[in-house]
């Protein structure tokens, strides 16, 4: 045997064990960017102007489309505040789950799904808008974003046509909203449509953050 064979053949051996040790990761080379000092890619998570959509099975007054405000928190009726961001899919969802179970559900299964992107208010660039949720027996709950043009007030009845309409079992006599105060705190009012929708009175105007809850009608047996 040759000394330059013999020399191959060590080097071949060497090679071997060095690939064998633990120091060395034993990754394809097309993943090796993602483990740097032993951390791993992350997760996609929340940020300020992403969409969270919600769905609830016990309960699709929930359910909707809801944008993380710059606080990176949403805003969802009869719950309040809730922070995601950071969170991913998963935990958002847990998040969700127990901020129902504590104040509105025995039990609920909740599902979400993140659409990542700056959502700016839908509509004609230049018009100003405010946004309003819809929870109760509306055609389509969650955030809606309401153009005004020309420093015109938008009304409660108008609102609601706008945003979809109402169901079939809405209770027009009780429509509460619910308003943010000077000092943060949500005040509750009760307004009957019906005289609005005749024309007899005038349609009170929404505000920016606005709740509005269309109760359901009660049938009697």
């Amino acid at each position: 045997m040759s000394l330059r064979r013999i020399v191959l053949l060590v080097s071949a051996a060497t090679g071997l064990s060095m690939c064998s040790n633990e120091n060395v990761p034993l990754v394809p080379p097309s993943k090796l960017n993602l483990v740097k000092n032993n951390q791993v890619a992350s997760k996609v998570v929340f940020q300020p102007g992403d969409k969270l959509e919600l769905y609830v099975e016990e309960d699709p007054s929930f359910n909707g489309d809801y944008i993380v405000r710059p606080g990176g928190y949403i805003l969802i009726p009869k719950i309040g505040r809730l922070k995601v961001e950071g969170l991913d899919r998963d935990g958002a969802e847990q998040v969700l789950t127990q901020a129902l179970q504590r104040s509105q559900l025995t039990k609920a299964k909740v599902l979400v799904e993140h659409v990542s992107g700056n959502y700016d208010r839908p509509g004609p660039p230049g018009v100003p808008k405010i946004m309003v949720f819809m929870t109760g027996q509306v055609a389509r709950s969650g955030a809606h974003y309401l153009p005004v043009t020309d420093g015109k007030s938008i009304g409660l009845y108008e609102a609601l046509l706008i945003s979809g309409g109402l169901s079939k079992f809405a209770q027009l006599g009780k429509v509460e909203v619910f308003r943010s105060d000077a000092n943060g705190r949500r005040t509750r009012t009760m307004i009957d449509l019906r005289p609005i929708r005749d024309g007899l009175e005038d349609d009170p105007p929404v505000a920016d953050g606005d709740i509005i809850n269309v109760s359901e009608k009660v049938f009697g047996f």
